[in-house]
């Protein structure tokens, strides 16, 4: 058993991503079982009633273990900072365009991979994603609404894996 404690910082970085990476693929193993076992749409059905439940522990979670209170796009860019969901992704960006929008780009995704490389040709992405993101926002503040951009397939893999915008509903949008 490795002792935590005297893990360098680059050890500990590579031992969260490589955790991150192992619940990714937990998910994608679980969901073919599940749709083995039934069909696409009994585990896509499932896995949506999964990601949405665990956006709420996921807030709760981080809100308690690093203090993050308050609402609105500041607390859920701080959210999703914490959210290990998406340290395995190689790279993204969370960009404030304006007081009340927030862009949210994937533009290395595991998951979108290998099912490009399966040639999966019903992709789990939007209503998945979407419905982790749409919690996960309600979690931090009912008020946020979620957008999807852009979705794949995509046509290269060069191309930005999804995007997505937050929204801040305010009385008068």
């Amino acid at each position: 058993m490795r002792d935590l404690e005297s893990l360098s910082r680059r050890e500990a970085i590579n031992y969260l991503k490589f955790f991150s990476g192992l619940a990714i693929a937990v998910d994608g193993l679980w969901f073919m079982a599940v749709e083995k076992a039934t069909d696409y749409d009994k585990a896509l059905e499932m896995d949506v009633e999964v990601w949405t439940g665990y956006a709420k522990v996921v807030v709760k979670r981080i809100r308690r273990n690093f203090e993050i209170n308050g609402t609105g796009l500041q607390a859920l860019k701080e959210i999703i900072s914490h959210d290990p969901m998406w340290w395995s992704m190689g790279d993204l960006k969370i960009v404030e365009d304006s007081s009340s929008r927030l862009a949210f780009e994937v533009i290395d995704c595991p998951s979108l991979l290998a099912m490009e490389k399966m040639g999966r040709e019903r992709l789990t992405c939007e209503p998945v994603e979407g419905a982790y993101l749409e919690a996960l926002a309600a979690a931090v503040d009912p008020a946020i609404k979620v957008q999807a951009l852009k979705l794949p397939p995509r046509e290269s893999p060069d191309e930005v894996c999804c995007r997505w915008a937050f929204v801040l509903e305010t009385e008068s949008s």
